[in-house]
């Protein structure tokens, strides 16, 4: 019997030149951390302003303001401090508006006072809140605790505590000194101190048109209707009306060396982005010419070496077994077909050819279910062939996307803020099962982001989208034109345009490829390039897309450009793509295989630890649980474990979907069969299969039938949609067992993504599905149903079984199942009649007293928008600069120019 190929040991021959560069960054950290310092030093000097003099302190304050377009509202000036001479600096909170028809900010300053109406200067000018569409109103004091609230179009949508003092501690306290260090520098920039200020948001449930902020005896207060709310500062949760509020509490993530220096040079106001992406250009540049220098003298690598090294292929698993799973399912449809590779000479093994992801001790997998990733590899580049694409690609059937927005990126134009990570309830860590990288930070075209129905950024028109709705679907596509007259952008008018059902949302540039085209919108622009420069930066690229057959694909390589970028797009059969983000520190892919607390993770025998790309350990942020973690390619660069931790930018994850068959029973000594479920010969809506069956009893005429009813294949009638018609399935006789007004029953509760079945007394809003009595009262009965822990429907029926239906159905993994009553057995679909469980005996329905299941026939994936066809960049360019927070350069200029002569 062959192997496949097992993981191989490092070559002792020296590194590539893009890993030598790595290792180079990662010595000279030191010597960034003092270029950084260097430019926050030129920051203060340059960020000191010459003072102003005035009737008032206030008027003397307003002055220095104005020059650089900064209009205070006097009113709203609170000093934090009193006057103590011209050697100090003495703080102070106002409001303040950015040119004409801006919103008001809250903004910081410290003032060196010379006198009473004297200001002999200003440093430290920030702006706090940042919130170009909301309103803040006027800083409320009391003690060490400022509030103030904000409106978003014309209503009140939350208050926000800050704490004077400085923010918490414990954001940091596990934070190595370094990046500690880091922090206190980017809240200097930020906010103007180094403790920076604590921070506390509490969002309202339901926004008001009026509301004022008071506060007496220790607490902040404020009137929503009939209604109050009271914050007591020194504690998180209100003190009255914690049901009207949703409550954000401050947050961070730990900053990686490399891009923290960048991004803190950035952010440096008379520096800016544009010589960054000069130098990025610059550096990038020189580098690709060394490199195919290099190659031209030495010749090209050992690709095959470099994949084997870098790509994880299945360890301990036959190459007969993995032939097997690469050949198309003609059921799944899945895996795809083989990519053709651009170069063929010289051939390269595997090139194109789908790797299971199978038997991997660090990404999860669902029992019985076929692999749900899949990697391969291309060169798409003809003149840099030692440039490599790496592809990985799940079935959405099988894996549920979802976005979340990080702590810091994108910056929300309303204050509302992520928290950075993958939720903590435990039906989602046991589910999780990968992530990676989103889009490009905000700074950089302000792209619509939405996370959880929480707008951060408008949709911009025309911008490459992916999109997650309510009911699991997936699409991919360009954003439609304004639907509004006029040439300028309008946030509210954008955010009407947004879908219903739609709960995620992730803009980024303009598509790459459309239906086998690539860069069909004219984009010139496509990341870390100064305006005018005739040539891309060849970086590390990142993108997903969606492909023919409605699998979805993330794409990532090193040292490339657009366009091989879009040609491996292409050949993996994209119809709709988005790039993603750039540069090595910023993009990666992670699977992860999550242990909940009290399970044992399984020993990994021979398999010795990579602690570079490997991870086994403690799962951050969460009560309990063990995680094991590996990158998707060893060579990406990002730090690692990223996803598993709070962290400052976006991202996608991913979750695994319970398929049936799933897992089969144990059953000690049990008979052929006796256990094993399967799907055949029950009725189904194509893959995933919506039912799947098995026996307990070894006697024909003496057995207990099982099966499981997938409730999102089989959807059950109190939760259907009105396109979903097709009947698979009945409860027949079901009037007395679906009653709404029932104490207690298998209800469907609505969640973010789809109906979930609960085992649970029926709330506002959900919908009865089952109800009765429990079986533990009537343990004499001859069917039941319950919930398992895959949250699929289980229904048992007797067959002359001498063992108790309880025994049974503990064994099937329902701890509390409802007895059914002898007019109420499950019923099959069959042609002119509906069969019974054991798929023979007629079972008689009656349409108006069953219970149907209906096919769920909506493919997992489709392309947004698909009327929506590429327009030349004189169309869409000038909406797409416009700007819903960083504003335009100084000069007026947009920022994403194409070069004069492409036009």
């Amino acid at each position: 019997m062959t192997t496949a190929p097992a993981r191989q040991t490092p070559d002792p021959s020296p590194p590539p030149l893009a890993a030598r560069l790595k290792e180079s960054l990662r010595r000279r950290r030191r010597l960034l951390l003092t270029l950084a310092v260097g430019a926050i030093a030129l920051m203060v000097v340059r960020g000191t302003m010459s003072g102003a003099s005035g009737d008032t302190l206030d008027d003397a304050l307003a002055t220095v303001a104005a020059r650089s377009g900064l209009k205070v509202d006097r009113s709203s000036i609170l000093w934090l401090e009193p006057a103590a001479g011209p050697l100090t600096l003495r703080p102070v909170l106002f409001l303040g508006r950015e040119g004409d028809g801006a919103l008001s900010d809250l903004w910081y300053a410290e003032v060196r006072q010379g006198g009473e109406a004297t200001a002999l200067d200003v440093a430290w000018m920030s702006n706090l809140s940042r919130t170009a569409s909301a309103e803040e109103g006027p800083p409320l004091r009391m003690g060490d605790h400022v509030a103030y609230a904000s409106r978003v179009a014309g209503r009140y949508d939350a208050i926000t505590v800050v704490d004077l003092r400085g923010e918490p501690e414990a954001l940091v306290a596990d934070w190595p000194t370094r990046a500690r260090w880091q922090n206190e520098v980017t809240n200097l920039q930020d906010t103007g101190r180094a403790a920076g200020f604590g921070v506390v948001r509490y969002q309202l449930v339901d926004p008001t048109e009026a509301l004022e902020v008071t506060a007496r005896d220790g607490r902040f207060e404020a009137a929503l209707g009939d209604e109050r709310l009271a914050i007591d500062p020194g504690r998180l949760e209100p003190l009255r009306g914690a049901d009207l509020v949703e409550i954000q509490e401050q947050t961070k993530g730990m900053p990686e060396t490399v891009p923290w220096v960048v991004d803190t040079v950035r952010n440096v106001s008379w520096v800016g982005p544009e010589p960054i992406e000069w130098l990025e250009n610059r550096v990038f540049g020189v580098k690709d010419a060394l490199t195919r220098a290099y190659h031209g003298v030495f010749g090209a690598p050992d690709t095959a070496e470099e994949v084997a090294e870098e790509m994880v292929m299945p360890e301990e698993v036959t190459e007969e077994r993995i032939a097997m799973l690469t050949v198309t399912d003609p059921e799944l449809g899945w895996p795809p077909a083989p990519i053709e590779p651009l170069i063929q000479q010289p051939a390269v093994e595997n090139e194109g050819r789908w790797i299971p992801i199978v038997d991997d001790p660090f990404v999860n997998a669902y029992p019985n279910a076929p692999p749900a990733f899949y990697q391969t590899f291309l060169r798409s580049d003809e003149e840099r062939p030692y440039t490599r694409v790496y592809v990985t690609i799940w079935d959405p059937r099988q894996v549920q996307l979802r976005i979340q927005s990080g702590v810091h990126e994108p910056e929300s134009a309303t204050g509302q803020r992520g928290t950075g990570m993958v939720p903590r309830e435990p039906e989602v860590l046991r589910r999780l099962v990968g992530a990676f990288n989103g889009g490009f930070q905000s700074l950089h075209g302000e792209f619509g982001m939405m996370a959880s129905s929480r707008i951060y950024l408008p949709p911009k028109p025309w911008a490459a989208t992916v999109a997650v709705f309510d009911d699991g679907r997936v699409g991919m596509g360009s954003w439609p034109a304004p639907d509004w007259r006029g040439r300028y952008y309008d946030e509210r008018l954008a955010n009407r345009q947004i879908p219903e059902g739609m709960v995620d949302m992730r803009q980024n540039l303009t598509s790459v490829v459309e239906d086998g085209v690539y860069n069909p919108w004219e984009r010139w622009y496509w990341g870390a390039a100064p305006r005018q420069v005739e040539e891309q930066t060849f970086t590390t690229r990142s993108g997903m897309c969606l492909t023919s057959e409605g699998f979805l694909a993330y794409f990532w390589s090193q040292g490339v450009g657009p366009e091989a970028l879009g040609e491996a797009m292409n050949r993996a059969r994209c119809v709709r793509s988005m790039h993603l983000d750039m540069n090595n520190p910023h993009c990666g892919f992670e699977f992860f295989q999550p242990f909940a607390p009290g399970v044992d993770p399984p020993p990994l025998g021979s398999h010795r630890l990579r602690r570079d790309s490997e991870y086994d350990g403690r799962f951050m942020r969460t009560d309990g649980w063990r995680l094991r973690a590996r990158r998707a390619v060893r060579s990406m660069g990002m730090p690692f474990p990223r996803y598993s931790d709070r962290d400052g930018r976006d991202f996608f994850y991913l979750l695994l979907r319970p398929v049936l068959p799933g897992p089969h029973l144990v059953v000690e000594g049990g008979s052929e069969g006796e256990g094993v479920f399967s799907t055949n010969g029950l009725p189904h809506a194509g893959w995933p299969h919506a039912f799947a069956r098995t026996f307990l009893g070894g006697d024909d005429t003496a057995r207990t039938w099982i099966v499981r009813i997938d409730p999102t294949r089989a959807v059950p009638a109190p939760v259907r949609r009105e396109d979903q018609t097709r009947a698979l399935a009945y409860f027949a006789g079901a009037a007395s067992i679906a009653r709404q007004d029932a104490p207690e029953g298998i209800v469907a509760r609505r969640h973010e993504i789809g109906w979930t079945l609960v085992d649970d007394a029926p709330a506002e809003g959900d919908r009865v599905i089952v109800s009765g009595p429990r079986l533990t009262a009537m343990p004499e009965a001859e069917a039941a149903v319950g919930l398992d822990g895959d949250g699929f429907l289980v229904y048992a029926e007797r067959a002359g079984d001498p063992v108790p239906l309880l025994d049974r159905m503990r064994v099937a993994g329902v701890a509390n199942a409802f007895a059914l009553p002898a007019e109420s057995r499950l019923a099959f679909e069959v042609g002119d009649h509906h069969a019974g469980v054991d798929g023979f005996t007629r079972v008689p329905v009656e349409a108006g007293t069953a219970l149907a299941f209906f096919a769920e026939e909506r493919p997992a994936t489709e392309v947004l928008f698909p009327d929506n066809a590429p327009q030349p960049y004189r169309v869409w360019g000038f909406l797409q600069d416009q700007r819903v927070r960083y504003q335009r350069h100084s000069d007026g200029s947009p920022r994403f120019v194409r070069p004069l002569d492409q036009r």
